[in-house]
């Protein structure tokens, strides 16, 4: 039987620091939101927070009403952003 310590208060917040190639998930949500420029009127996408471990709250708001937020570590986040930035862009 095979074993492995994992220490699970940092795992968790380990992996959703990092992604592919080492790069800060905040530099790349920072990156991808300022690459949506075909967005409705009124539409903002935002970096709304950062956490001390380095997870990411992204913002949709229309006119100043939230449309949706969502934190890096949730299951399903960057599906999710793109799923609702598809639904914010221009047709």
């Amino acid at each position: 039987m095979n074993t492995q310590n994992v220490n699970i208060k940092t795992a968790a917040q380990e992996s959703s620091r990092k992604i592919g190639g080492g790069q800060s998930i905040e530099s790349a949500l920072r990156k991808r939101v300022a690459q949506e420029i075909n967005l409705r009127e009124g539409v903002e996408i935002t970096v709304a927070d950062v956490n001390r471990y380095g997870d990411v709250q992204v913002e949709i708001r229309t006119h100043g009403l939230l449309n949706w937020r969502a934190w890096s570590f949730e299951p399903d986040f960057l599906t999710d952003l793109e799923s609702n930035i598809r639904n914010v862009q221009k047709k």
